[in-house]
């Protein structure tokens, strides 16, 4: 059993295989970018899941990750096309002197940050380098009943897929969620069996934050940044109690709202 020092260095070749069916959100990112501009910097960019397709369809991307891995991967699956820039870099902390006309951080990434304060610094850091008439997108898993109910989980086979060389993973789950913290404890078990019968199992551990909406427009407005949206799916839905995502939109305090905002559709506009 392999146990890596950090979350995402041992999985990072099974990451693709939970999402290689997934591109609801690209198509999300990409109607973004026809209103508000071609300059894209992802924060938590992985293995380029969403931001080599954003830069294949021509748009600028940036993507930055703390993973050597996982930019390994992304790397590769960009391979020699243009108009992707992978950079190494901790989301709480990145200064690029440069602005984007979005700034993302797509599928819970906010969520493996390890504390409050970090969430506040990453926030921050989004809105530092958000250019003015952009948009900034924090797409969340929404709040769960589950999230509050301190009963472990049993451990959940979450799928079997084929393995190159003949072989298949299989990926197993537990989930132990601390209310009092805001957190989950999350486990994964990748299970390879070689064509060969060779069996090996890879696990990670990592700690998954709860985070409400409240709390991402206060983060908001510590950094100069208001909520002008809340989705709760990539059709642009609003958000509400039975909402698998949280996609949060953030813009500059003081611009005029985009036209998607539900500010806008509720008459909320704040003075």
């Amino acid at each position: 059993m392999t146990t890596p020092n950090d979350p995402f260095t041992a999985i990072a070749p099974f990451y693709d295989l939970d999402f290689e069916d997934y591109y609801d959100d690209v198509s999300f990112y990409r109607s973004l970018a026809e209103y508000h501009g071609d300059t894209i910097l992802e924060l938590g960019c992985g293995t380029g899941r969403v931001a080599v397709p954003l830069a294949q369809s021509g748009l600028k991307v940036t993507g930055v990750d703390i993973n050597d891995a996982m930019l390994a991967v992304a790397k590769q699956r960009m391979g020699t096309r243009r108009g992707l820039s992978l950079k190494r870099g901790d989301m709480t902390s990145l200064d690029l002197k440069q602005q984007f006309a979005l700034v993302t951080v797509p599928l819970g990434g906010v969520q493996h940050l390890a504390s409050v304060e970090d969430f506040v610094d990453a926030v921050a850091v989004i809105a530092r380098h958000l250019a003015p008439g952009g948009v900034a997108v924090v797409d969340i898993e929404a709040p769960h009943r589950d999230d509050w109910d301190p009963t472990p989980q049993p451990l959940v086979e979450h799928w079997t897929k084929p393995w190159p060389g003949g072989g298949q993973v299989t990926k197993l789950v537990s989930v132990e969620s601390r209310p009092a913290e805001s957190m989950k404890d999350i486990t994964w078990h990748f299970d390879v069996a070689a064509k060969s019968g060779a069996l090996k199992r890879v696990t990670t551990a990592f700690t998954f934050r709860t985070i409400t909406l409240p709390e991402v427009t206060l983060a908001g407005r510590l950094a100069g940044l208001r909520t002008v949206a809340a989705f709760g799916d990539y059709e642009f839905t609003p958000f509400g109690d039975f909402s698998e995502r949280m996609i949060v939109l953030l813009q500059h305090d003081e611009e005029p709202l985009p036209p998607y905002s539900t500010l806008a559709e509720a008459g909320e506009e704040e003075a």
